[in-house]
């Protein structure tokens, strides 16, 4: 009889202490559950980069940008930033706003000033932009000019097609890489031309000027010259090469 009552209190604590562990283990993992929410409605607007919901976009819209893992690790580190930012946000919130407001000093309506747009072939962050879509900023993928008195900018990179048609009436296009483009904006990043390379040859960059014109090249290696007056590619025998 002792014996029987024994293992009787003995399963009652063992089958207690197992509940009391499984449930321990289930409002942990809801927590967790509730802080990670908790965590993505806590992100302000402010922390949210533009440039990621431009990528974003890009990414949801076209399959061909899933492919670009320049892209994806941009994605990834915008999105590491925009997280940290968030923890700041929460770590430091903003100061209470005062109930009297006497002595505040409102902010200022004054505009900023434009910026300054330099002149040369540079390396910078470009965003695609309609059918364009930029050469990453590793290489030169931008000119600014004076043109008759007016500041031209130029981007070098690819023209996207938009559907596969191409695919079924240009087979041999599949081995050419997609198509070549410079976009010529003003001042004001307003559309002038978008401008395609005489050949397929890929996304193309800046290399040197030549007195008027731009030399660029292509991935698989082709050169061509533009024409930042004509807004067009000039002919191959216009003088300007790698040589000189």
């Amino acid at each position: 009889m002792r014996t029987i009552l024994r293992t009787v209190i003995i399963t009652i604590i063992v089958g207690g202490s197992i509940l009391t562990i499984f449930t321990l283990l289930s409002k942990s993992i809801n927590s967790l559950d509730v802080v990670k929410a908790s965590n993505v409605r806590s992100i302000p607007d402010y922390c949210v980069p533009i440039e990621l919901q431009i990528i974003e976009g890009e990414l949801s819209q076209y399959a061909d940008a899933k492919s670009n893992p320049i892209w994806l690790d941009k994605k990834a580190a915008l999105e590491k930033s925009m997280q940290e930012c968030a923890l700041l946000a929460t770590t430091y919130p903003p100061a209470i706003k005062p109930e009297n407001e006497i002595g505040v000093i409102p902010p200022t309506s004054e505009p900023l000033p434009p910026q300054k747009i330099v002149t040369g072939i540079q390396k910078t962050i470009l965003l695609p932009s309609g059918d364009f879509i930029p050469t990453v900023e590793s290489e030169n993928n931008y000119w600014a000019g004076l043109i008759d008195g007016e500041t031209i900018q130029i981007l070098a990179g690819i023209q996207r097609e938009r559907d596969d048609t191409w695919r079924e009436a240009h087979p041999e296009w599949a081995k050419m890489g997609p198509q070549g483009a410079v976009m010529v904006v003003d001042s004001n990043w307003s559309l002038i031309a978008l401008v395609q390379t005489p050949t397929r040859n890929g996304y193309v960059h800046f290399v040197k000027e030549c007195d008027s014109l731009l030399l660029l090249q292509a991935d698989d290696g082709t050169m061509f010259v533009f024409d930042p007056i004509k807004f067009d590619f000039a002919s191959h025998d216009s003088g300007c090469s790698i040589l000189e």
